[in-house]
């Protein structure tokens, strides 16, 4: 061996070992601030943990090497022209949910043109973020949560996802893995973005990073931030649940957390901010999603909590 080799090897060494490094660094510190998870025994969070520092690389792998001339911004005009046009004029839903991303548009940093769109029955209580600030949201969404906070939560999950960078970053890399970037339309690139993002869910990594985004967002706005927490109670309850006990193999390949972790773990996230701010006022609006007119417009004096109330509510749903 040369030593010219000798000196690239022990170069590249070198950088593996500042990798390990740097990636067993930030699961330690993950590791630390996790609350304690209610789960008997699951090894999500390991998987989870382990998973942000790939997650990491592919976002970077994918914003560092350019493919064709794609432009989320672009992409999403031609995936919100598509939706646009499938709008039924007079919608209730519609209209409440552009009132609801109306009322968020001071947290998005992003230039995009937002709009959640009412996309009727799905056979599944879901929403979806595409490209360029598109998301979708079912029928059934709508009629299981039980809060205009919840349902907040749940677009500002969504919102997360654009914001942070996820939505793109799985369309670009996808695209750097199959070399089709430069080879399609953009229109067949919109085909291609909308059927792998409503097929192949996100890591375990972005979700919970969309998590934490959806939490931050409740805390800075009007509503109850316990109402992130509630709507995964219902959406675990619609979907029958979590495990109970850890599991190798399906602990790794499930895409998202345990529904059970994140309830407990944004229970206790919305407790400590209650406990922080014992003066403060929040809105709940069951009355608001149940008749489809949003806290701007319909402000419900019954709809506001104090951290006595919800502290009881909390207790409550710990039970």
């Amino acid at each position: 061996m040369t030593s010219s080799a000798a000196q690239q090897r022990k170069r590249r060494l070198a950088a593996l070992a500042v990798l390990l490094a740097f990636g067993g660094g930030l699961i330690t510190l993950l590791w630390r601030d996790r609350p304690a998870p209610p789960l008997r025994s699951s090894l999500a969070t390991p998987f989870q943990l382990l998973g942000t520092p790939l997650h990491l690389v592919d976002r970077l792998a994918s914003q560092a090497l350019p493919v064709g001339d794609v432009d989320e911004e672009a992409l999403g005009e031609v995936l919100r022209e598509r939706f646009e046009a499938q709008v039924r004029p007079g919608d209730p839903d519609q209209r409440y949910l552009d009132a609801l991303m109306t009322s968020l548009t001071p947290h998005i940093q992003r230039p995009f043109r937002y709009r959640a769109y009412a996309v009727g029955a799905c056979g599944t209580a879901n929403a979806w973020a595409l490209p360029g600030g598109v998301i979708l949201v079912c029928a059934e969404l709508l009629e299981l949560l039980d809060s205009e906070a919840a349902l907040v939560s749940v677009l500002a999950h969504e919102l997360g996802h654009v914001e942070l960078g996820h939505c793109f970053a799985r369309v670009r890399f996808e695209l750097l893995s199959r070399r089709l970037g430069g080879s399609r339309t953009l229109a067949q690139l919109a085909d291609g973005a909308v059927a792998l993002l409503l097929q192949r869910p996100y890591s375990k990594a972005a979700e919970h990073e969309a998590d934490d985004y959806a939490q931050t967002l409740l805390q800075a706005s009007d509503y109850d931030p316990a109402a992130q927490s509630q709507a995964f109670a219902a959406l675990n309850a619609a979907h029958g649940g979590s495990r109970p006990r850890a599991d190798l193999i399906l602990d790794g390949l499930d895409t998202h957390p345990p529904g059970a972790l994140r309830q407990e773990e944004y229970d206790q996230r919305a407790a400590v901010w209650w406990q922080r701010n014992p003066g403060a006022r929040r809105y709940v609006g069951r009355s608001n999603l149940r008749d489809r007119r949003s806290l701007a417009e319909w402000p419900l004096a019954g709809e506001w909590i104090g951290a006595a109330a919800a502290g009881t509510r909390l207790d409550q749903a710990a039970r």
